[in-house]
């Protein structure tokens, strides 16, 4: 059984929009501190906690180390490479065990 992905929250959109407006304007993406004042975040680390969750979602991806070099990504997410599904349940319990033999 699949699950859903759940949808964007209004914060996360919102970031989505500053980095989409930022790319078309100047061609690179916003620094943490710009899209901080146009949301509404004073902290940065709320800022890149945001960030991390959109590209956790396959959204979004860094060129380089700083989130400034952040790309919006088309299409599908990647796969990571090294993981592979074991089927329904994965073979372990909701705790990350392997069930007793």
């Amino acid at each position: 059984m699949r699950r859903e992905p759940r949808p964007l929250t209004a914060r996360q959109e919102a970031v989505l929009a500053v980095i989409r407006s930022s790319l078309a304007e100047r061609g690179h993406g916003p620094t943490v501190r710009e899209i901080g004042a146009r949301v509404g975040l004073s902290s940065t680390s709320s800022v890149a906690h945001q960030l991390g969750r959109l590209e956790a979602r396959g959204l979004i991806a860094r060129t380089g180390r700083d989130w400034s070099t952040c790309v919006l990504v088309e299409g599908p997410p990647a796969r990571r490479p090294g993981l592979r599904s074991r089927g329904p349940g994965g073979g372990v319990d909701g705790y990350g065990r392997r069930p007793a033999s």
